[in-house]
């Protein structure tokens, strides 16, 4: 026992021992009218002063006990049923309970910490492979200046993957602040496709795939956030562009929205390369390309784990299936909101 933890001890039961003494006194003075012989008063004195020795001894045991068993938390070490006084029992408890749950949060701090650096360490690495190309159609140029044109459209088309990277990844950053840019509304399902749509214009031409709306009632509603479920959508929707692999014959991605009862069902099928059966379950992990990512350079396995996360966060189920060869689907359920006053 260090002397500063006996000071303390003393300093907190200074107020017990004054009272107690004081009270001693008066009994004394009390007794000294009735008392005559001197040795028994002191014989009186020395039984209330060895009383109270044992009793502080006792007291000192438990404080310092109990001074140990919190040293023990802060090592992570479980309490030890003891005889403690129950309002003794009750801080160590109410300290224990602290305690695990700063250690919790810890753990879940240090476990994000950890997710993050491994998801920009691998973006870091996936983003070296559009500059690396660059670099490579640079070199190639200033070997044949005639080839301008092709190297053009070649660097626009890894600018294209590196702004399409950053956007992933900017999005993740922000999966982060959900719940400070999270704003649930009623929105016409409909209306946010068409948008999202007819603003991906070129790249249906480019890739030569068409869509194919199916809607039998315009008036659908749903709840979520609209600015969130835009970026689940367009990610879902450029994956859907990028593998349907059209080649000469033009294919289509059909888009149909159907009512079962209180949800409303978003389905999003192309004609594409379709993904392995055994790809299929992994497919919302992070980093994870598949067999596609060895032949599609371009992936990078952010995408689906963010609408992942998206969906989650709304309270949206999002589900996948595919056939190789054949294509795939992707579904999300939403909760319905009709609005009979919409036009």
């Amino acid at each position: 026992m260090s002397i500063k933890l006996f000071r303390g001890f003393m300093r907190d039961h200074l107020s017990f021992t004054l009272v107690y003494f004081l009270s001693h006194i008066l009994v004394s003075v009390y007794c000294n009218f009735f008392i005559s012989s001197n040795i028994q008063l002191m014989y009186l004195l020395s039984i209330y002063f060895y009383v109270f020795i044992i009793f502080m001894c006792f007291r000192l045991i438990k404080y310092v006990s109990t001074h140990r068993e919190i040293q023990r938390l802060s090592e992570n070490i479980e309490i030890e049923e003891k005889g403690y006084s129950y309002e003794q029992q009750a801080v160590i408890q109410l300290i224990h309970r602290i305690h695990h749950s700063y250690q919790d949060q810890i753990y879940e701090v240090k476990a994000q910490a950890d997710n993050t650096h491994k998801f920009i360490s691998q973006w870091i690495h996936n983003l070296k492979t559009p500059l690396s190309v660059i670099d490579l159609i640079l070199q190639n140029y200033k070997m044949n200046p005639t080839g301008h044109a092709l190297a053009l459209q070649h660097i626009e088309e890894e600018k294209d993957k590196i702004l399409s990277m950053l956007n992933q990844m900017l999005k993740f950053f922000r999966l982060e602040y959900f719940t400070r840019d999270y704003n649930p509304e009623p929105i016409n399902l409909l209306e946010s496709l068409r948008s999202l749509i007819n603003s991906k214009r070129n790249q249906y031409i480019y890739n030569n795939v068409y869509p194919v709306i199916e809607c039998e009632d315009e008036r659908i509603m749903v709840m979520t956030d609209s600015k969130w479920n835009t970026a689940m959508l367009d990610q879902i929707i450029s994956n859907a562009i990028k593998y349907s692999d059209s080649g000469e014959a033009a294919k289509s991605i059909h888009f149909r929205i159907e009512q079962c009862g209180d949800k409303v069902v978003l389905s999003v099928r192309d004609e594409g390369i379709g993904i392995e059966p055994v790809d299929l379950q992994r497919v919302f992990q992070p980093f994870f390309t598949g067999k596609n990512g060895r032949t599609h350079h371009q992936a990078t396995g952010i995408g689906l784990y963010v609408c992942s996360e998206i969906a989650r966060k709304l309270g949206h189920r999002l589900t996948i299936t595919s056939e190789v060869n054949q294509g795939t689907e992707v579904q999300i359920s939403y909760l319905s909101k009709m609005k009979d006053n919409v036009r």
